[in-house]
């Protein structure tokens, strides 16, 4: 991890580096992050004062070294959006990219990231010799790039006291790009001005009025040519992400929609391009995982922590090599994960009632009370005290107590995948009291694919094994989830 080229930005020299950036910068990347010393620095910049709770900095990093991108992804407001930066394929929407990168390869880190970014700021530390001795191509062009776009300010042996010390003469490079197509030119007029009627009373204002009518005339002809321009574009994109499987719409936690990114496109294209960027990235990812299907074998609470991580990890980049990669480990995970859903559905059917296990229950939440050799197993009849509502003549399944409802449709679902079953073709527990509760408003029975059941006016369910295979097969899985406890007596687990 500690390599040759290993550097961690020492503070005083951070706050030189970030002190060159535009205080209207928001968007930052650190594409050679280490273990997040400078990118700690840029959000300590960005802290607002003591009326505020957010930062109004982001900062994404690429690191390569596995246990570094750890640290990273410990660190809160940090988004690791890629491992490797010289490779890395992202969409630059960035308002400055500050960066430290090892010194043996400092040209060439520099050079792709004025090639990568769009517009904005770059602030780099590089070894002086590479400023001063510009003997190949590469080095040639980046001396060039310098004098046409920033300067060079030499910091000497500012690394000496360092966390990691060198007497290495340091240089720090400022660039700054500009893109054509991002330039305004409000004074340029298009064709010829039309001529003022001469009859206006006051003469001496011809002129300015002139001049002003002509100008608003441009920019009403340009108004149209480039929002037409936007039309088209914004449709264009529309059928990619429709044909992608991922639109940008209002999701949880308050993320913005796409309404809200053309209003900030109005005065911040940068914030924009950073919005987008990042919603149609976490959209493509989680159109990726609903195509593999892959909730159909999770439990609600295995699913819900799964999309939680998949949120996080939404910020890698949308590329043909990461998508291999990370559905290649859930397809390697996939039986482990099942098993803890399975756990969890257990969890959840002994918590309710003690009566439902075979087993010293402890403190009935599924988890404290259990011991290395405990005997444990569901038992034939499983109930739920609360497990449906009855109130004004009629029953309901979501009434006040709707976690019976997702039990039920937990328990279903990893029925379903240990009976090699289709869910869609299931008569679920909830089918089945869903139905008789429309055609019935006493006390009754039903049936479900796995279960008879019988539900009381007191909101009482009980299910009852229909198949004693699959009841065993249950408690065996869930043993497993649990990490083998309680295998050690098999004669209650078979």
């Amino acid at each position: 991890m500690f390599g040759p080229d290993f550097y961690p930005t020492p503070r005083t020299i951070a706050a030189k580096m970030l002190a060159k950036v535009s205080p209207d910068a928001v968007h930052f990347l650190e594409p050679s992050a280490g273990k997040g010393d400078l990118a700690t620095a840029i959000l300590k910049a960005g802290e607002y004062d003591r009326w505020h709770s957010s930062n109004r900095y982001r900062v994404d990093v690429i690191e390569s070294h596995p246990d570094l991108v750890d640290i990273l992804r410990a660190k809160e407001g940090l988004s690791v959006v890629g491992y490797d930066w010289l490779t890395y394929a992202g969409v630059s929407y960035y308002d400055a990219i500050v960066m430290n990168p090892p010194f043996s390869k400092g040209a060439e880190h520099l050079l792709r990231a004025w090639d990568f970014l769009h517009a904005g700021e770059i602030v780099c530390l590089l070894n002086q010799e590479t400023i001063d001795n510009p003997y190949a191509d590469e080095r040639k062009r980046l001396a060039a790039i310098i004098a046409e776009h920033g300067n060079v300010e030499p910091l000497g042996d500012c690394f000496k006291d360092a966390e990691r010390g060198t007497a290495a003469s340091v240089a720090m490079v400022y660039l700054k790009k500009v893109t054509e197509d991002d330039r305004i030119h409000l004074w340029e007029n298009d064709g010829q001005e039309r001529p003022i009627d001469d009859g206006i009373d006051a003469p001496e204002l011809l002129p300015a009025l002139r001049d002003k009518l002509g100008n608003m005339e441009h920019y009403y002809n340009q108004a149209l040519t480039e929002m037409f321009k936007g039309f088209n574009h914004i449709r264009k994109s529309s059928l990619f992400m429709e044909a992608l499987g991922a639109g940008v719409r209002q999701a949880k936690g308050g993320r913005e929609d796409i309404e809200h990114i053309l209003k900030l496109a109005l005065g911040n294209v940068t914030a924009a391009r950073a919005e987008f960027a990042t919603q149609l990235r976490r959209g493509a990812w989680m159109h990726v995982f609903d195509q593999v299907e892959f909730t159909k074998w999770l439990d609600s609470k295995q699913t819900e922590e799964l999309l939680r991580d998949l949120e996080a990890g939404a910020t890698v980049a949308f590329t043909t090599q990461n998508i291999k990669g990370t559905l290649s480990n859930i397809f390697l995970q996939r039986k482990q994960l099942f098993e803890q859903s399975v756990w969890n559905v257990f969890v959840d059917l002994t918590k309710h009632f003690k009566g439902n296990t075979t087993g010293d229950i402890g403190s009935g939440d599924g988890q404290s009370g259990w011991k290395t050799n405990d005997s444990y197993k569901v038992n034939e009849r499983l109930v739920f005290p609360y497990g449906c509502s009855f109130s004004y003549g009629s029953f309901s399944l979501w009434g006040s107590y709707r976690q019976a409802g997702t039990i039920y449709q937990d328990l279903d679902r990893v029925l379903c995948v240990l009976d090699g079953a289709r869910l869609e073709e299931t008569r679920t527990v909830c089918n089945a009291l869903e139905y008789a509760f429309r055609n019935s408003r006493q006390p009754g029975t039903c049936e479900s694919t796995y279960f008879s059941i019988r539900y009381f006016k007191k909101g009482t369910v009980h299910l009852k094994w229909k198949r004693k295979d699959l009841q065993q097969l249950f408690n065996r899985t869930a043993a497993a989830g649990r990490n083998g406890i309680g295998q050690e007596t098999g004669a209650h687990c078979a």
